[in-house]
Parts: structure tokens; sequence; C-alpha cells
């Protein structure tokens, strides 16, 4: 019998990290943690990954490919040693390890995709699992694993473009008071985006801000798919109103939006929901004081046109001359 343990905990930590990854996505955060790619049916590619022993004994280490999900707006890990069509892709050159306390190992990870695969995009996880012993009565073992996320677009041609767009904040009041915003997310790209960020807040009653607030991870959108991004905030925060200025992430992409929300004041309750401010309402002041030079200008040189006809109408006369340089 088995019951799952979390890495971190001192008698059996073991961790992972990804070693490797494609120059040109050195700009994207998400690279350098997982494994993340676009590749032509029949590509091959190796990523180096290590697997550390932090425990103080001994640890036999199994590392293997398992199947994962994108269900219900979330990156879901599939149980045991599942599979789907990308695990059966990737393969370890060290399928088994004996790590002393403390000692790391460099593991090749390499995935070949099937030259007749179809366009889309995968995902799995590559696995480090080891058990230890759990001092009870039942002899049960303690199994912890952790794993790097894979990522996996397989189509000819240039990799999909990724993007994503905020189209409401929804202010509510939690049933213990507590307020959040929910953001309305669109996947408006081609490849699956996770997303992380933060919102601050200001303008509020007497000029108070707050924050930055972190949104609530673990919100993974499949492209043309739509999540509702929770981001929890102080329950001490008047109910407003409020300009909150949110900052969503995906690797790279990075998308900021404000509005004007307001607080419901009842528990439970929610508020109206509020499409972003657009580019000409973040700038209606500098609009406005455009649009004013602008008429003020077209209004000097309409006087001045019509001055200068006037003057062409009526030219001085002779006897109205005065000759230069008489005494």
């Amino acid at each position: 019998m088995s019951t799952s343990a979390r890495a971190d905990e001192p008698d059996n930590a073991i961790g992972i990290k990804l070693l490797e990854a494609p120059v040109s996505r050195r700009d994207d955060p998400r690279a350098q943690n997982y494994i993340v790619d676009h590749l032509a049916p029949g590509a091959v590619i190796k990523r180096a990954v290590q697997i550390t022993n932090s425990s103080s004994t001994v640890r036999r280490i199994e590392v293997f490919p398992g199947a994962a999900r994108v269900t219900d707006n979330a990156f879901e890990l599939m149980p045991g040693r599942a599979v789907n069509e990308l695990t059966n892709w990737i393969s370890v050159d060290k399928g088994q390890l004996d790590l002393d306390p403390g000692k790391s190992a460099r593991v090749l990870v390499t995935i070949r995709v099937d030259p007749i695969a179809a366009p889309g995009e995968r995902f799995a996880v590559v696995w480090a699992q080891t058990s230890a012993p759990f001092d009870g009565a039942d002899a049960v073992l303690l199994t912890s694993r952790v794993g790097i996320r894979t990522y996996l677009d397989v189509g000819a041609g240039g990799e999909p473009a990724s993007d994503f767009a905020v189209s409401g904040l929804t202010p509510v009041r939690g049933q213990d008071g507590r307020p959040q915003v929910l953001a309305t997310v669109h996947n408006t790209g081609g490849r699956a985006v996770d997303l992380a960020g933060d919102m601050a807040l200001s303008d509020g009653p007497g000029s108070l801000s707050a924050g930055p607030f972190p949104a609530t991870l673990g919100t993974t959108l499949l492209p043309d798919g739509t999540a509702a991004v929770q981001i929890m905030l102080d329950s001490r925060l008047p109910d407003g109103p409020w300009t909150a200025r949110l900052t969503l992430r995906s690797g790279a992409l990075e998308r900021t939006v404000t509005a004007t929300i307001t607080f419901p004041s009842a528990a439970g309750a929610t508020g109206a929901t509020v499409a972003p401010d657009t580019w000409f309402d973040r700038n209606r002041p500098l609009l406005i004081g455009l649009a004013i030079a602008v008429l003020l200008l077209l209004a000097v040189l309409v006087y001045l046109l019509v001055r200068r006809r006037k003057s062409d109408r009526h030219p001085p006369r002779v006897a109205d001359l005065e000759p230069l340089g008489r005494s």
C-alpha cells in the first residue's frame, strides 16, 4: 500500500530541475522551468534534467514520463504511471538512480515525435519518484514525486502564436466578507497559457492605495478557452471606488488592464462586471487637451485668414501714403 507525501518532507525529500532550454526561449520564464517546445512530426529533442536527493539517507529514485492533461482550466497530473500519446514519445537514459544524501545526478530526456503525429499540443510530466517506509502498524510506504511539466506542440511550419485577453473584472464580496476580483480571461492564441500575475489598487477612498495582491495560481487555458482568474484582497479594504490595475503573464507574454471597480457591501454578493479601460479611456485627459489646443489653433488661423482677406479688399489709397525720406 502507498500514500502520497510532499516531496519537501525532510525524510523523503527529492528534487528535479531543468538544466537546458532552447536559446530561442531564453526570455520565456516557462521554458526555464518546463519543457516547452514546438516540433515537426518526426523531430527529436533532448533535454537534461538534474535529480537531487535532499534527504538524510540513500534513496532509490525512479525517473519516468507520466500523462497530463488540461481539464477544467487546470493542468491535471494523472496518477501513477498513466500514459498518453506524448509519454510514448518520451524516454530517459536513467530510469533508476541510487543517490547518496545531498547528491545529484544528470538524466537525459529524449522526445521523439511520431512521424505521422497529428497537429496539436500535448501534455506530460517527467517524474522523479521515491518511496520510504513509514513507522506505522500497517507498514505504509510514503511515496513522494516531483516533476517537470512538458508542453509539446506538434505541427509543420512555425509555432502558433500565444496570446490572451482580459475582457472583464468582477468585484465580489466572499461569504467571509473578504473582497476579491474575478478577471475573465480568454485564450486568443494557438497554445495553452499558464496564468500568473497580480493586482494593485489606487485612487481609493481618501486616496488609499493597496497591493499588489497575487492572482491565484493554477489556471491553464487551452486555445479559445475562457476562465475566471481569482485575486484575493485584504478584508480591511473599503468598498471603493478603486482604480484596479491587473497584470497577468504567461511566460514572456504580459497583458495589463485597468478599470474602476466598487466592491459590494454584503457578504456573498457579486458586483457588476466592468470592462477594462480602453486606450482612449486611459488617455482621455490628454486627448481632451489636444482637442482644445487644435480648436484654439484653428480659431487663430481662421481669424488671421479673415483679417487678411479684408485687407485685400480695401487696399490703402494713394492720398493716405506719405513719401519716405522728405523732411
